[in-house]
């Protein structure tokens, strides 16, 4: 049995995805960040479904003291929905963190984040076909602002570079990812809650390694190689503590809430805190279209947490 200061804990937590769930989407957003970042830093150190296997394994380990006792309790629950949740762990795990770092090995980071901001269109498409959850006008307003936002940011002020942008093999890829996340986001809804948040990241994450399996074993027989420094490891660690455990849990409670329609647009908040971080750590300069860009994708949130979508 769980001691009473693990379930105060526990409702603490609930608490705070009841009461304030935009603050935990803006949690996952930041983690999610770091992934995109750190991703495309350990292209040349780690390969990507060898980058993906060895976080979500340790994901998997570190959680399972914390889990075992609850993965047994409920396992008649966890075989009922077997399938879904081996979907949920092929879909985020595999398709999305794999996909994703292929298309990071591939294509530039900003084709990357113009392919990945088009998530929050997806999700809704997605949500109105499995739940015909149709979006209210403040909603769809929100969507189209911050994908704007978005375009603002990495067209520099100038959409005329938009004329020049062009797919590429990476960015197919990146796209493959995004309709898996969106598949996922989706799907969260249907996850009973009585399994709970960490035990959900933590069957994720042992059905996420399991069907990544096969991709894994493959790469290696390729030319693909890992270099084991201080780097690789520190980055495998970040990825697992950070983009893994904390957000995943963090945008799960979200969902939970608000539902995947809000929940999407709120990680286009991604790109925002990738460009703070570069101003405090990087030295890299802010330029007007950043704050223009900001506004437009802060406008567009605003309007997504207003009242929830009607269903049809």
């Amino acid at each position: 049995m769980p001691s009473s200061q693990d379930q105060a804990k526990t409702s603490l937590f609930d608490l705070l995805g009841q009461r304030y769930p935009y603050i935990l989407l803006l949690i996952a957003s930041l983690c999610f960040s770091v992934n995109i970042v750190l991703g495309r830093g350990l292209h040349e150190l780690v390969p990507p479904f060898a980058l993906t296997f060895w976080r979500w394994l340790l994901v998997a380990l570190i959680l399972l003291p914390f889990c075992a006792g609850n993965l047994w309790r409920k396992r008649q629950i966890i075989i009922q929905h077997r399938w879904l949740l081996l979907g949920l762990g092929a879909g985020s795990v595999t398709c999305y963190n794999g996909l994703f770092y292929v298309g990071l090995h591939l294509s530039s980071a900003v084709n990357g984040a113009l392919v990945a901001s088009t998530m929050p269109l997806v999700i809704a498409f997605l949500a109105w076909l499995v739940y015909r959850q149709v979006p209210g006008v403040a909603q769809r307003r929100g969507i189209w602002l911050s994908l704007i936002g978005i375009v603002i940011i990495f067209a520099k002020g100038d959409l005329a570079l938009l004329t020049q942008f062009q797919f590429s093999g990476g960015d197919l890829w990146i796209l493959a990812a995004t309709f898996s996340w969106s598949a996922y986001s989706v799907a969260l809804r249907k996850v009973p809650a009585e399994l709970g948040g960490l035990t959900l990241v933590n069957l994720t994450a042992i059905t996420g390694v399991i069907t990544l399996l096969p991709l894994f074993i493959w790469e290696l027989g390729t030319d693909a190689t890992i270099i084991i420094n201080t780097s690789s490891v520190s980055g495998i660690v970040v990825l697992a503590l950070f983009p893994g455990i904390l957000a995943y849990l963090t945008y799960a409670k979200a969902v939970a809430t608000v539902g995947p329609v809000h929940a999407g647009v709120f990680l286009n908040t991604s790109p925002l805190f990738a460009i703070t971080a570069a101003v405090l750590f990087l030295g890299e300069q802010i330029y007007q279209y950043h704050l223009v860009g900001g506004a437009v994708i802060a406008l567009g949130l605003v309007l997504v947490s207003k009242p929830a979508a009607s269903t049809r």
